[in-house]
């Protein structure tokens, strides 16, 4: 093999290199001749704590934007923080030692109902409650050893933060998407609040508090998001998205098929106009429609006199006439309307309604073009009326909360002028936390002193409005300030985001790829509407995480939970002690009042931040749940032991070489040479392409787990003296296990660069003089060969070598071409080609999925005939 030197160079004109004296960052603590213990692992962290939260940016370097969810700081972290940051933060040092200015900021999501009412059970202000436990979580971040851009922090309630947040909803009321209106909605007993439809459970109870919600109809803020709908739905086709997978159906799901169009009718109630949503799948009706019907627990209804009833009529802004209005409840509306527009003359449908309910109608020609008069319909109701396309089920965002610990909403109620906005000048509207006490207070509608105002145009008594806005709101924008976080004169600079927006990376639970994620996909949309944005979509890769699941345990008559210790196992059965009755077992998402929690502090304490890290990354991959037990822990402990064994011996053996003394022969110095090359090489393009392409993290550290086994499978002590492919495997592996552990590997790297007598000084890849994470990520030697695998219609058919310098250039034409000349393909493929998807990884792998009619039904092949014929 050419990457091999002949073995007489090996072992009679080596040269030993002594690095002594050599300056580098910082030294090895130097405990080789100890076993690894927690007390060593403790002091290595304490040791290397500046140099792994050291962050040095360099401009000049291509920008990678990792951004995990920022915390809601509830006092201490949990399991779950642990698992998205321990993710982020690996991603994060990859990109680094991949040559990225990485760019990984945190924040605190401080705002809303938990820390209100935490503040209130506690006695203590929400505000003084929130810094507190901002200031523990930072310390335990800091702990775990994760490498944020604490220069760039934000927290939703500091005035600087919600000061643009006010001015975005200022935008949006400029735009007529935020707007106030009367609704029946769901009110929160224990909370005393209003929540969103999507803060209700499938039992109809609240999210937060448990309690079963009721109905109250209130008037209420709400951003019109539905307006955006059909934009978001096909942003989701966007083949710039990366890694969203099922989290696009869910996305589309949410959404719904944007196959109808609404536009807003009016109706005269007394000397007061009241417009109302009418959608139809058929928008030819919006011009010919002769009648409405509407249901008994509409919300307009609630204010008409019962005389009244039987005599409405609206205003339809289309045509520009007067039309019927009908109360039914026997009429099959779109899901989630309750008010239809019909059209008895032409849709025969509507004809058996109206007949149905002895509704007479005037006769109009039914011969029209239904397709002409539907594109009629939305180009007059999208052009002229504010008319837009969404699926009948969307509900605008309701963002109004009645509670104080929120954004105040900047809006002035003026009993002459009406509502007015807060001038841009005059914000932030600041929660009155100075001067104030009373920590029972929940209102801000209770506190008189800070609602009464004068009105900005009348200069007249007026009030304050006195709802927050849900934290949501706060969320759907956070990324970018994150970019620009010390502007003061607008929420962000374009140019700040130029080059580093979509974010690249944006990793989270999975249990938010719906809410949070619909919300701040809408509000980039809306900001890049007003040219504030370089693009739409916010994000680019989606990472989601899977909850970390407890084993809960809980009485089977009662369903009441139990503690660990009150529970034991007879036989196959679990049983509560004292009582013995019955105990069921499940795997749930840890919670305090299921007793299945694991506290973080207990695992940093007994075995350090790298191992717990180490932990939480190697069992399964990211988006799988991962069920909490200690079990897990002997694999890992015994991982880094192995590595700790093996850099003590390598600076053992090469401190102590004897060129005069060799016990292997010069054939199996060479075959364990070429061993170690292959084995580096291989474990190496596996290991990248999972860091980099799948994040399937846990996959990545086994292929680690894997190089280090080789490292330690009988190497004859000669070998491990003198291989310069054993010293360069151990340095990949090194590098390459740091952003998972990045104390340890400070450590294994100082005492690895130090070793005297190395042979491997003349190899550019490493930078013996610095510390691993001023390293750069090993590749593959362009000699060694890559897999290259085709699939057929789903199924691994063949898999070729090609060495990595010819691979790289391989285009999807060559691809299919190299592939075709295999029998094992030609064979499968004889029936036509209906699509190829190339994927070329370079320096890992590349894969060649080829897609045949084999499946398809006569009729569909016919239909496909032209593109086989052109695909092969």
């Amino acid at each position: 093999m050419p990457h091999l030197k002949r073995c007489t160079h090996l072992f009679l004109k080596y040269k030993p290199i002594s690095l002594l004296g050599v300056k580098r960052s910082k030294c090895s603590l130097g405990l080789w001749n100890q076993d690894l213990t927690t007390e060593i692992k403790l002091k290595i962290e304490n040791h290397w704590t500046k140099e792994v939260l050291h962050n040095d940016d360099c401009e000049h370097k291509k920008q990678y934007y990792v951004l995990p969810m920022f915390p809601y700081p509830s006092g201490n972290l949990h399991m779950g923080h642990v698992r998205v940051y321990s993710i982020s933060d690996t991603i994060a040092r990859f990109q680094k030692l991949n040559g990225k200015n990485v760019i990984h900021p945190i924040g605190w999501d401080a705002f809303g109902l938990p820390a209100e009412n935490a503040a209130i059970e506690h006695n203590i202000l929400p505000h003084i409650w929130t810094e507190s436990n901002i200031s523990t979580m930072k310390k335990q971040l800091l702990q775990l050893g994760f490498n944020f851009n604490w220069d760039k922090e934000i927290s939703t309630c500091d005035p600087q933060y919600y000061k643009w947040t006010q001015y975005i909803f200022l935008k949006l009321f400029e735009n007529g998407l935020a707007y106030q209106n009367k609704a029946e909605v769901n009110w929160d007993p224990v909370d005393k609040t209003v929540l969103a439809d999507e803060q209700v459970d499938e039992n109809g109870c609240s999210w937060r508090s448990g309690a079963t919600v009721e109905r109250k109809i209130l008037t209420q803020w709400y951003i019109k998001t539905t307006k955006y709908a059909k934009k978001l739905y096909d942003g989701l086709n966007n083949k710039n998205l990366e890694n969203w997978k099922d989290i696009i159906n869910l996305q589309k799901h949410w959404i719904g098929e944007c196959n109808g169009v609404v536009v807003s009718f009016t109706m005269k109630l007394g000397n007061t106009e009241k417009s109302f949503d009418v959608w139809s799948q058929d928008p030819y009706k919006l011009i010919h429609g002769q009648f409405l019907t509407i249901g008994s627990s509409n919300v307009l209804l609630q204010e008409i006199p019962p005389s009244e009833i039987n005599n409405l009529k609206c205003y339809n802004p289309i045509t520009g006439k007067e039309i019927n209005i009908y109360v039914s409840d026997t009429v099959n509306y779109p899901e989630g309307r309750d008010v239809y527009i019909a059209c008895p003359s032409i849709d025969p449908e509507d004809n058996k309604l109206s007949q149905s309910l002895n509704i007479a109608f005037p006769s109009e020609s039914s011969s029209i073009d239904i397709t002409s008069e539907n594109n009629k319909a939305i180009e007059i109701a999208q052009k002229n009326y504010g008319g837009y396309i969404v699926s009948s089920k969307l509900k605008d965002w309701l963002i109004s909360r009645q509670r104080f610990w929120g954004t105040p909403i900047p809006i002035i109620h003026c009993p002459t002028c009406g509502t007015v906005p807060v001038p841009y000048e005059d914000l932030p509207v600041l929660l009155p936390i100075k001067n104030f006490s009373d920590t029972k207070i929940s209102t801000l509608s209770s506190l008189k002193s800070w609602s009464s105002c004068k009105c900005p145009k009348c200069l007249g008594y007026a009030q304050r409005e006195s709802d927050t806005m849900d934290t949501f709101v706060d969320s759907s924008w956070y990324y970018y300030r994150f970019l620009d976080h010390a502007n003061d004169k607008m929420p962000f600079d374009k140019e700040k985001l130029i080059g580093i927006t979509p974010v690249n990376c944006y990793i989270g639970g999975k249990e938010h790829a719906v809410l949070h994620l619909y919300y701040a996909r809408f509000m980039s949309y809306f900001l890049h509407s007003l040219g504030l944005t370089p693009m739409p979509e916010p994000f680019k890769k989606l990472l989601v995480q899977g909850l970390v699941m407890g084993k809960s345990y809980k009485i089977k008559s009662t369903g009441k939970y139990l503690p660990p210790e009150k529970v034991e196992k007879v036989g196959e059965e679990y049983i509560v002690k004292d009582t013995k009755e019955r105990v069921s077992v499940q795997w749930e998402k840890m919670s305090k009042s299921k007793y299945n929690g694991e506290n973080p502090q207990r695992l940093l304490s007994t075995y350090g931040s790298d191992t717990t890290r180490l932990l939480m990354l190697a069992d399964v991959p990211p988006p799988t749940s991962r069920k909490w037990s200690d079990d897990t822990l002997p694999g890992v402990l015994n991982f880094q032991r192995r590595l700790w064994i093996t850099v003590k011996d390598f600076l053992k053996h090469r401190t102590k070489v004897d060129a005069t003394k060799n016990n292997v022969t010069c054939k199996e110095f060479e075959e364990l040479e070429s061993k170690f090359w292959i084995s580096r090489n291989y474990f190496t393009a596996t290991a990248t392409y999972h860091f980099k392409y799948t994040q399937q993290l846990s996959v990545a550290i086994s292929r680690l787990q894997g190089l280090t086994n080789v490292l330690r499978n009988n190497v004859p002590v000669d070998v491990m003296s003198r291989s310069k492919e054993y010293e360069q495997a151990l340095a990949a592996l090194i590098i390459m296990l740091s952003p998972v552990t990045p104390h340890f590997c400070s450590e294994l790297w100082a005492g690895f660069i130090s070793a005297p007598n190395r042979v491997s000084d003349n190899i550019s890849s490493f930078n013996w003089n610095k510390d691993v994470f001023e390293q750069k990520w090993p590749v593959v030697d362009q000699d060694y060969p890559l897999s290259f695998q085709c699939k057929v219609d789903g199924a691994d058919r063949c898999e070729l070598k090609i060495p990595a310098v010819e691979l790289n250039e391989v285009s999807s034409e060559e691809a299919l071409e190299i592939m075709l000349k295999e029998k094992t393909i030609a064979n499968r493929v004889k029936k036509g080609i209906l699509k190829t998807k190339y994927e070329l990884y370079p320096n890992c792998r590349a894969i060649l999925h080829i897609y045949t009619n084999r499946n398809l039904q006569p009729k569909q092949k016919k239909e496909e005939d032209k593109l086989l014929t052109s695909q092969i």
